[in-house]
């Protein structure tokens, strides 16, 4: 079965995991620890599960958002007790696109690698791995009716529809930035194409923060785009947009902490990782009902 078998309006099926383990290094962005990172088919209904082979036991943790633990350092993080993962946005996004429903992660520090601050190094790992369909059927979460988030200048909102199609308002007062917008339906053909290569960005004075923090130990100057006050301190924009893009991306993986594909429109203006988590949880009690 080709990687590409997730369709816009036609969802698979039946569940997906990967043919055969794979595996990665790199420098994780905060820790500036070695990580090895290994990707491993798992069975229906497993879920998207993280474990922490660094820690006696080998602790998992459901990539759900019932696990999602707000941080001021913007990022995705779940855990369990006193163990966690962060950034994991990234890879959520991958799986999210390529339409993987069970994975086993394997993982031994408390952030996979960063490199570029993109998704390609996941991309890469799936089409090493191969995807295959289970004998399971897949099943889709679907809204019964419109849902509105509202946190200051935060606002979401999710309708329903008959495929994953994302839109991102951003606006910061910057002259390479501005306000920026981006639409797509979430396909694996149209986030290798569009979103997987869009890099983190971020500004000077997050960069002095999170280091005063003892954070961004391992940092490069390849590890993302640096805003100085007038123009980029690090790197060179791919694409004028390349922020917003970025943003989807994030949006992307971390709507996947719902625990299987949402059939919505999802819009969002000024949001981050801890509001997207926020209104996850909002979604998932309307769904209950």
């Amino acid at each position: 079965m080709s990687e590409f078998s997730v369709t816009s309006g036609s969802p698979p099926v039946y569940q997906r995991t990967i043919k055969r383990r794979v595996e990665y290094r790199g420098v994780g962005l905060h820790s500036g620890r070695e990580t090895h990172l290994a990707f491993l088919p798992a069975p229906p209904d497993a879920g998207i599960i993280f474990r922490r082979t660094d820690i006696a036991g080998a602790p998992e943790i459901p990539a759900r958002v019932e696990y999602f633990i707000e941080t001021p350092i913007m990022c995705s993080t779940v855990g369990i007790g006193n163990v966690e993962v962060r950034l994991i946005e990234h890879i959520m996004a991958t799986l999210c696109a390529f339409g993987i429903d069970n994975l086993l992660i394997e993982i031994d520090n408390d952030e996979p690698p960063f490199e570029d601050g993109s998704a390609l190094p996941f991309v890469s790992l799936l089409r090493e791995a191969g995807c295959e369909s289970q004998d399971t059927l897949r099943r889709p979460l679907r809204l019964n009716e419109p849902l509105v988030y509202k946190e200051g200048e935060v606002e979401m909102t999710a309708f329903p529809a008959a495929n994953f199609r994302v839109t991102f308002f951003v606006s910061y007062p910057h002259p390479m930035i501005g306000n920026q917008a981006y639409s797509m339906d979430v396909t694996p053909e149209s986030f290798v194409r569009e979103i997987a290569s869009a890099r983190t960005f971020c500004f000077e004075q997050d960069v002095q923060n999170m280091m005063s923090c003892g954070l961004l130990k391992g940092a490069s100057k390849n590890s993302s785009l640096v805003f100085g006050d007038k123009g980029l301190l690090l790197g060179k924009l791919q694409c004028p947009d390349e922020p917003v893009r970025h943003k989807v991306m994030d949006l992307i993986g971390d709507f996947y902490l719902l625990g299987a594909p949402l059939m919505a429109h999802v819009t969002a203006n000024r949001s981050g990782h801890n509001a997207h988590a926020r209104f996850m949880k909002l979604i998932g009690k309307e769904l209950e009902k």
